[in-house]
């Protein structure tokens, strides 16, 4: 069985074939694009699939960074609409399924090895236990993924978008500048790409417009060691522990938190230094319990096309 899984996002778009037999599964083609080079994502699947046309694609699941409903999505900065059924009738494809990418996310993670992941906890990990995901990039997603027996399932989630809970008095009152300007302020206002820029904003008394490019910038500066960047990207490290730690808590993550997402990848020694350990546990009366929870930073780079590989050989066997 062929199989089409693909992480497509506003700026890059990973796109594998995996042939699927009794000895497992193997990357048959894999390639990388630029997302905007293409006025549609059928020309670039097009292009993609051509390269490998000796057999038929079987299945086919997408993980897109956009909402998907009813078969159907858009993705986040492009003009993109791709529908399930419309991919499927034109590729010959007999299933193509869509799913959010932090879901991908999500569906992939119980199935990483040691190779793909950093480890800031190593905790006492259930086998079995609730997984609890939470990644920072352009946005703030989250995941549960629970075991039922027979297999694991990723159960969504918005908490990204619950109530921000400062941990310290600058927080507080960074908190009520964002309440100021924005009424309503969630993880994501400071845990994402956007969220840099509002630390750093509140921090050194600007008031910049958030772009793509200036998270980076920060991050740069602070390597170069600029004073109000290197309290920025604490903050940031600080805020984000202690929602790991929340999620630990809610779900009674025995199987491990996990992060996600770009951000922490970029600056993996701001995650291993300690500072997101301290965070993490620093939950009072929990503090022990806590410690007993592992805790990994994803290095995959494909981990979003793993998942998605995972979900079309799921949808195939239904």
């Amino acid at each position: 069985m062929r199989l089409l899984a693909g992480d497509v996002g506003g700026t890059k778009t990973l796109l594998q074939l995996v042939d699927v037999n009794a000895d497992g599964r193997s990357v048959a083609l894999e390639r990388r694009f630029e997302s905007g080079r293409y006025r549609t994502f059928d020309d670039m699947l097009d292009e993609f699939v051509m390269l490998r046309h000796d057999l038929p694609i079987d299945g086919a699941c997408l993980a897109v960074a956009g909402p998907v409903h009813d078969g159907r999505a858009e993705i986040t900065n492009l003009r993109w609409k791709m529908d399930a059924t419309t991919l499927a009738s034109r590729f010959g494809i007999r299933r193509v399924t869509l799913i959010n990418d932090f879901f991908a996310v999500a569906l992939a993670v119980p199935l990483l090895g040691e190779a793909d992941l950093v480890t800031i906890n190593p905790g006492k990990r259930d086998p079995v236990g609730p997984i609890g995901i939470v990644g920072a990039g352009t946005g703030l997603g989250e995941a549960i993924v629970v075991h039922d027996g027979v297999r694991w399932n990723v159960v969504a989630s918005e908490g990204g978008h619950a109530d921000f809970a400062p941990q310290s008095e600058e927080q507080a009152g960074l908190f009520i500048a964002l309440h100021r300007k924005l009424g309503h302020v969630s993880w994501e206002r400071v845990l994402s790409g956007m969220g840099i820029v509002n630390i750093h904003n509140f921090l050194s008394g600007l008031d910049r417009r958030y772009d793509e490019n200036l998270p980076r910038e920060i991050a740069d500066a602070a390597t170069g060691g600029d004073e109000t960047a290197l309290k920025t990207l604490g903050t940031f490290v600080d805020i984000y522990g202690a929602e790991a730690g929340n999620m630990a808590l809610r779900v009674l993550a025995r199987g491990g938190i996990f992060i996600a997402g770009g951000v922490a990848v970029k600056n993996l020694s701001r995650f291993t230094d300690g500072r997101f350990l301290q965070a993490f546990l620093r939950k009072g009366r929990f503090r022990a319990m806590l410690a007993d929870v592992p805790l990994y930073v994803i290095i995959n780079p494909s981990v979003g096309v793993l998942g998605a590989a995972e979900m079309a050989h799921r949808a195939m066997a239904e």
